[in-house]
């Protein structure tokens, strides 16, 4: 058993299947019988994935994708994902990812800016995408020849689709194309794997962008390289090569997903596919992963979930968990200060331990060692919550620029409220005004067709992140806010409204909270809350009401928020103080415009899209105002 670290990715890839052919790489239950029967699990060898790799990859030649063609896969996280990925590499291609969240018209954006040949989507509902902004603008798509969808049933439908573009066809009807290509040059897909070079561009992964167009972030086999050979000198104590258990949910049109999605190749891991976003938290529970890659957003949900099941249980039981953190905060609260816990908290933790976090801890699966979370701040509260329950989250930075991981918490020493030590490769600065500047082999080499944006950020070697931290004397580095996240109030202070969010989430009523006040006397707030909790709480306090848009407005439930509010301004300055806010009775989603597909908040559109309440908030001499 070995770690695998070769000079580009396709060689790692080749060197895995070579060294553990018989190895179980892929699992995953197929949706149509042209995979496998349909609802149980298939098991997939590395041996095999090669194979059906190549056919694919011969697919796609016999399409007449050639070196350095753009190919797009528009999907979910699922086992063809991977299967196209290294087809199109294997065809000496460059992946393009497009979010499958991603509306129409950002998809059609990317489509046309990439320039993209071939596009392999998952399902009809993908299809529609292209099909309805293809009939609006039939220029835009004058590059694409070919749609290949997952979903068989796509192409019957896409053949009715009154909007045209027949040039669909299955991922099977790929294969045997790719059967009939292989038979005229049999050593093209290795010969392809293997003349890829370090500086080759793997992938454009387009940044779904807080404000403006996407831009493309061109990726190669050396950015992604050095990331694995990092986690690979970081971990290397902590992943067991070839036996851990992985379960993917991530978007693997993320750049974070995509790391994950390429590290199975190094690390020899078992990549699980759930079955669907809904599907997951069941899967845990079967599937019993060892290793999970996770944003914060997925640890809230959980750890509401735990509380909403805590405050509705037996009051006899909320007792004993209730005393179980307690111990366990007493003992970690010693373990985090680099002291011996006392003998009497450490015995207590282990009964604690024994008779509660045993059972906690079982919504993982059970045999979770650790997690790995990216993407966007991890909230301190949250890390401790889950230490203490027996799940540790290792918390890293970095961007899509600059091939994720920057910088990442060991398992032997993490400290929650920051992202880790810099990886080993890694050299970091801090500017005069507080960005943090990153020079690496990970850093990217170019947004696709845009040189002026490109040199804006990558200046004397350095990449500026946009971002806003220190290094403290330990070396490890703290984030406080994106650069042009930054409020400055009509009064001239700066403000990083990021820092105020995360105390929000220590309000396990708040769901959603966005700072709000640039260029005005003080800051507001919008924020949506959890509806269960909100509904118990009236159910608990016999608020009458009919609808839930009704309950947000009712006078207890302000005054119960205002009191959270209070204490997430308890220790901040005066002027960082939230005065003013609006709960609003739906969440921000991505379909709403004020969420980007990596759930990042779009704040500039947020305050427009939200202008009237925000409006009132400055306007009105009240508290509080609530939306109407």
């Amino acid at each position: 058993m070995s770690f695998i670290v070769g000079r580009t990715i396709t060689e790692t890839f080749l060197e895995r299947v070579k060294t553990s052919p018989g190895l179980i790489g892929f699992q995953f239950r197929p949706t149509y019988p042209e995979m496998g029967p349909v609802g149980q699990w298939k098991r997939i060898t590395f041996k095999d994935f090669h194979q059906e790799c190549r056919l694919v990859s011969f697919g796609l030649m016999g399409l007449g994708v050639k070196r350095g063609d753009r190919v797009v896969i528009l999907s979910n996280t699922r086992f063809e994902w991977s299967l196209a990925d290294l087809a199109i590499l294997g065809a000496g291609a460059v992946t393009v990812p497009v979010y499958s969240s991603s509306t129409a018209d950002d998809m059609a954006y990317i489509l046309e800016h990439s320039e993209a040949r071939i596009a392999l989507v998952e399902d009809f509902s993908q299809l529609s995408k292209i099909l309805e902004k293809r009939a609006e603008n039939p220029a835009a798509f004058a590059a694409l020849e070919k749609v290949v969808v997952f979903e068989p049933s796509a192409v019957a439908l896409a053949q009715r689709d009154p909007r045209g573009f027949k040039d669909v066809l299955t991922l099977q009807a790929l294969r045997e194309l790719g059967r009939r290509e292989e038979g005229r040059t049999p050593t093209r897909f290795e010969e392809n794997l293997r003349a890829a070079e370090p500086n080759d561009v793997i992938t454009i992964c387009y940044t779904s962008g807080t404000t403006g167009v996407p831009k493309g972030v061109e990726l190669t086999h050396d950015n992604l390289m050095s990331v694995l050979e990092d986690c690979v000198s970081v971990l290397r104590k902590s992943i067991r090569p070839e036996s851990e258990v992985v379960l993917a949910f991530l978007p693997f049109s993320h750049i974070f997903g995509k790391v994950e999605s390429l590290a199975l190749y190094t690390f020899g891991w078992r990549c699980v596919f759930s079955e669907s976003s809904t599907q997951w938290m069941n899967d845990l529970l079967e599937i019993q992963p060892t290793v999970i890659f996770g944003v914060p957003r997925l640890f809230e949900k959980i750890f509401t979930g735990i509380q909403v099941a805590i405050d509705t249980g037996k009051p006899s039981k909320k007792k004993l968990i209730d005393w179980a953190f307690r111990v366990g905060r007493r003992y970690y609260d010693a373990v985090w200060a680099k002291k011996r816990p006392r003998l009497r908290d450490q015995l207590e933790f282990e009964v604690a331990k024994k008779a509660v976090f045993q059972n906690l801890s079982a919504c993982f699966g059970g045999k979770l060692r650790f997690a790995i979370c990216g993407g966007a701040p991890l909230s301190r509260d949250l890390g401790e919550f889950f230490q203490i329950m027996g799940i540790k989250i290792l918390e890293g930075y970095g961007l899509t620029e600059t091939c994720a991981p920057i910088s990442v918490n060991s398992v032997e020493d993490t400290r929650f409220g920051v992202v880790g030590r810099p990886l080993p490769e890694v050299m970091l600065k801090i500017a005069g005004d507080g960005e943090i500047l990153v020079k690496s082999r990970k850093v990217f080499p170019a947004y696709f067709k845009m040189p002026e944006e490109t040199q804006q950020v990558l200046v004397d070697g350095w990449f500026h992140t946009g971002d806003i931290g220190f290094l403290d004397a330990d070396g490890y580095l703290h984030i406080t806010d994106r650069k042009k996240d930054l409020i400055v109030t009509s009064g001239g202070k700066n403000i990083a409204p990021q820092k105020i969010e995360n105390l929000a989430m220590s309000q396990k009523a708040l769901n959603q909270f966005v700072v709000l006040g640039d260029r005005r006397s003080y800051l507001t707030a919008l924020l949506t809350l959890h509806r269960d909790q909100v509904i118990q709480y009236a159910n608990e306090n016999q608020i009458l009401f009919s609808e839930y848009a009704e309950l947000i407005k009712n006078p207890k439930i302000i005054t119960w928020i205002q009191k959270m509010v209070d204490e997430i301004n308890r220790p901040l300055a005066s002027f960082e103080r939230i005065k003013k806010f609006v709960i609003l009775p739906n969440e921000f989603t991505i379909e709403g415009g004020e969420l980007t597909p990596s759930l990042k908040i779009r704040r500039a559109w947020v305050s427009q899209k939200y202008q009237n309440e925000l409006d009132s908030l400055y306007a009105d001499s009240s508290l509080v105002s609530i939306d109407s």
